[in-house]
């Protein structure tokens, strides 16, 4: 196996296939040679070769007494690839944000980062173009910044590409703490209940807004410190009484409740995280309530 100039390729990877099942993977040698042992006579064999930073390979044989193949990869064509990196929500540059290529396997361009300059720009000067990649295969290009969420897209690279990025800020976590429980005078909102063998009763609860920018998801937790059984639920803004858009989350003693990447679909206002637990816990119990919002 040599390359467009006739040098040997070192270290490609050969796996030899049937239809679309492998049966053996093997690497070139030194001298660019490689040997697939143990094949079927008269049966058809598909060798497909990937290399860095080569066009993956296909060659086609039909087994006989001896096989000798002879195949020349060809190097990807390079392209340019660059950008400003902004805050989405002032149009601000983003100095020193990290731009990366990462795929689901590797690829010409995996790992691959350059870093934004003082006025956001960031620029790659050799990429390779993807040709003959396969549908399972892709590059995704990551930014990162402090403070920001990291922004993910799929990219093809066919030629010279100018992708502009927006990042958003991380909004600090809502924190709560204070007092749950205590007498019916205390009691801020109630929730009714009802059960076809127990009845219907009235457990109090307490509401925690939530403010969003736009739809995204939310995590929830929850520690107290006394042993009362308390529900935790993530409530829709358009049916406070029972438009949960969240599991509930339920324990007893646990002193520990967690709702983790719950989807709210708009923005958020009026949304809220209820507390809820059984009037007959008349004792005031501390609490901690942390929401993360990743929108």
């Amino acid at each position: 196996m040599r390359d467009d100039g006739g040098v040997p390729v070192v270290g490609a990877g050969v796996r030899a296939l049937v239809g679309r099942a492998p049966f053996a993977d093997v690497r070139t040698n030194a001298d660019g040679s490689f040997q697939l042992a143990n094949l079927t006579l008269g049966l058809t064999v598909i060798v497909h070769v990937t290399k860095v930073p080569y066009q993956d390979s296909d060659t086609q044989f039909v087994v006989a007494p001896s096989n000798t193949l002879s195949i020349t990869l060809h190097v990807l064509q390079q392209a340019t690839m660059s950008g400003i990196v902004q805050d989405v929500e002032t149009g601000a540059p983003i100095p020193g944000a990290r731009v990366r290529f990462q795929t689901n396997v590797p690829s010409a361009n995996s790992g691959i980062e350059t870093m934004a300059g003082p006025d956001g720009r960031y620029v790659f000067d050799h990429l390779y173009v993807q040709a003959g990649v396969r549908l399972d295969q892709f590059d995704e290009v990551v930014a990162s910044a402090d403070g920001f969420r990291d922004w993910v897209t799929p990219v093809s690279i066919s030629g010279s590409t100018t992708m502009n990025v927006t990042l958003r800020k991380i909004q600090p976590p809502l924190i709560y703490t204070g007092t749950i429980g205590g007498p019916s005078d205390s009691w801020t909102c109630t929730i009714t209940v009802t059960h076809p063998k127990l009845g219907t009763w009235v457990r109090p609860c307490q509401l925690f807004p939530i403010s969003m920018r736009r739809a995204g998801r939310v995590s929830v937790s929850l520690t107290w410190q006394g042993s009362e059984e308390i529900e935790l639920a993530i409530v829709s803004s358009t049916r406070p009484d029972q438009g949960l858009v969240g599991v509930s989350s339920y324990a007893t003693g646990s002193r520990l409740l967690e709702l983790k990447d719950v989807y709210i679909g708009g923005p958020g206002q009026g949304s809220s995280v209820r507390v809820l637990y059984d009037q007959s816990h008349t004792t005031v119990t501390a609490f901690r309530l942390t929401v993360d919002r990743a929108d």
